[in-house]
C-alpha cells in the first residue's frame, strides 16, 4: 500500500513538473495573403536581450530551418523581410490557493493541514522569440510566429539542438495553412 502511494505521488511530480516545462507556439497572419509565391527572404532586423547570446548564431538556426521549408536567402529583392526579437521576462503562469491535506493514519496518528501554495513555475524566468515576416513589396506584415515558456538554459551553446527544435517548431507554422473558400 505503501509503495502504490508513492508510486502515484512520484507519477503526479512528473508530470506535473514537465507541464511545467512545455514551450508554447503560436502564430498569427493576415488573412487573403497568398503565401505561394513568397521564397525568398533577407533579414532585416534581430534584437536578443538575453546575455550571453550571439544574435548571428540564432540567425544561423532560423536560417537552417527557412531553407530545410524551401526558402532561399536573398540579398537583392527579396520577396519577405525577418524580423526576430529573443528576451527573457518573468514567467505569466500559476495562480495561488488554498487547499487542506488530509494524511493517512500511521499508528494511532493522522494528520490534517491548512496551508496556501503556489503553482511551480510562477516567477521564473523564461525565454520567448518572436518572429515577423513582413511582404518586403508592400512592407506588410504578414506572419507572426511566437515561442514561450522556452528555458534560458538552451540558449546556451551546450544547448543548441534543443533551440534549434524552438526555430523549427515555430517556422514549421510559416506558411500557414489557408484554408481555400
Amino acid at each position: 500500500m505503501k509503495s502504490a502511494i508513492s508510486r502515484v505521488l512520484v507519477i503526479s511530480v512528473v508530470m506535473l513538473l514537465s507541464a511545467c516545462a512545455q514551450v508554447r507556439y503560436g502564430d498569427d497572419f493576415k488573412s487573403g495573403t497568398d503565401f505561394s509565391g513568397l521564397k525568398t527572404y533577407q533579414w532585416r532586423s534581430t534584437t536578443v536581450d538575453i546575455g550571453g547570446i550571439d544574435k548571428n548564431f540564432l540567425q544561423q538556426l532560423a536560417d537552417a530551418q527557412m531553407r530545410a521549408q524551401g526558402f532561399v536567402p536573398s540579398d537583392s529583392a527579396p520577396d519577405l523581410l525577418l524580423d526576430l526579437q529573443a528576451f527573457s521576462r518573468v514567467s505569466s503562469g500559476g495562480n495561488t490557493s488554498i487547499g487542506i491535506g488530509i494524511g493517512m493514519p500511521v499508528g494511532r496518528h493522522g494528520s490534517i493541514g491548512l496551508g496556501t501554495g503556489k503553482l511551480l513555475g510562477q516567477g521564473k524566468q523564461e525565454g520567448v522569440m518572436v518572429i515577423d515576416i513582413t511582404q518586403a513589396k508592400s512592407n506588410t506584415l504578414i506572419w507572426r510566429g511566437t515561442a514561450e515558456g522556452i528555458p534560458l538554459i538552451n540558449f546556451s551553446l551546450k544547448a543548441e539542438n534543443k533551440l534549434r527544435e524552438s526555430f523549427t517548431q515555430l517556422l514549421q507554422q510559416f506558411p500557414p495553412q489557408t484554408v481555400a473558400k
